[in-house]
């Protein structure tokens, strides 16, 4: 099992992100290369504990899958914590810096599956790098869209 973290400032508002991550329809704007698409396969209850999502991305060597991951642990506005079928467990939290200064923190622990397990150092590397780069365009789409998210009505 690989280990990695990392935090990222961003110029946003907690809430603004927090948003935004729940938002699974908008990741492809922001989630590109990796992250294709996001599908809902079961909703979580009020908080989004239980919420199961299919996460289908692309990797080296043309690659495309698809994590199943579940949403548990869920403190909205904060964070939460998803666990694959593979073992994968992802934790993400939210530290609110300033009305709009977010410090986003990840960290994951990374278990591959035969035959993706004998490429594991080079798609580790991949991962870990477009996982952040993910982050950052989040940060930056944000930038680019003040009038996201807009009210409800």
């Amino acid at each position: 099992m690989k280990e990695y973290s990392y935090s990222i400032d961003m110029p946003h508002a907690a809430a603004r992100i927090w948003t935004t991550m729940q938002d699974y329809e908008k990741w492809p704007e922001f989630a590109k290369p990796m992250v294709t698409g996001i599908s809902v396969v079961e909703k979580g209850d009020e908080k989004g504990n239980g919420l199961v999502r299919q996460v289908h991305y692309k990797l080296p060597l043309g690659i495309k899958g698809k994590s199943t991951e579940r949403v548990h642990d869920v403190t909205p506005g904060v964070g939460y914590t998803y666990t694959t079928k593979t073992g994968t467990v992802g934790i993400i939290r939210l530290e609110k810096l300033g009305p709009n200064s977010t410090k986003l923190h990840f960290n994951e622990k990374v278990k591959y599956k035969f035959p993706i397990s004998l490429f594991e150092g080079r798609i580790q590397k991949f991962v870990e790098k477009y996982n952040r780069k993910t982050m950052e365009n989040m940060a930056q789409w944000l930038t680019e869209h003040p009038e996201y998210p807009g009210k409800k009505s």
